[in-house]
């Protein structure tokens, strides 16, 4: 009988002892996970809370953001009349091509040459378009027509301006001709067939 006894607990020790190693080796095996895994919910904690700040952040500011859009809407509208209009970039070069036709002709100068340029890179929302021009004129024209484009209806800028006389030889008692070098540049409001509705 006590041979029994021994036998149950022999058993039951080593049960005990296999349990106190299984459990050693899920300890062992199961902390640093346990650890790996706990880090990796702190780490998703505070993403979503400095993503929640950041979204508070947007939010709050999305007011004075609007405040700020409509400011800015409304100053190209005042300013809009003064734009070069187009549907595209190259159709506002060519409508600056025809307002300076329109003022040389009223200020007596004569169009030799004009290039228009636009830029089309769409990377700004008011592309610059520009006309560089060959003229011909006296004294009097080419005052009249830098007086004419300076107060024009459309806001516009000379960017370069070279004058020399046509001949050297000129008699004295006659008005001298000029050969004009002029590149006028402004700014294009296009308008897409959506604005004009």
């Amino acid at each position: 009988m006590s041979r029994k006894i021994v036998g149950v607990r022999d058993q039951r020790a080593l049960g005990l002892g296999a349990a106190a190693v299984l459990g050693l080796i899920a300890v062992f095996r199961g902390l640093p996970a346990w650890r790996a895994w706990r880090a990796e919910a702190r780490a998703a904690a505070v993403e979503s809370i400095t993503h929640e700040a950041r979204t508070g952040v947007l939010l709050a500011g999305l007011a004075e953001s609007l405040d700020t859009l409509e400011a800015r809407t409304a100053g190209v509208r005042v300013v809009g009349p003064a734009l070069l209009t187009g549907e595209t970039a190259a159709a506002a070069a060519s409508n600056l091509a025809a307002l300076l036709a329109d003022v040389a002709r009223q200020s007596l100068v004569r169009l030799d040459a004009v290039d228009v340029r636009a830029d089309t890179s769409k990377a700004h929302a008011l592309p610059r378009v520009a006309v560089e021009v060959q003229a011909t004129a006296d004294i009097v024209g080419l005052s009249s027509l830098v007086h004419a484009l300076e107060r024009g209806p459309v806001l516009l800028a000379v960017r370069r301006l070279s004058v020399r006389p046509q001949s050297v030889d000129s008699p004295t008692d006659q008005v001298e001709t000029l050969s004009i070098r002029l590149t006028v540049e402004g700014l294009a409001l296009v308008q897409t067939p959506r604005d004009a509705l």
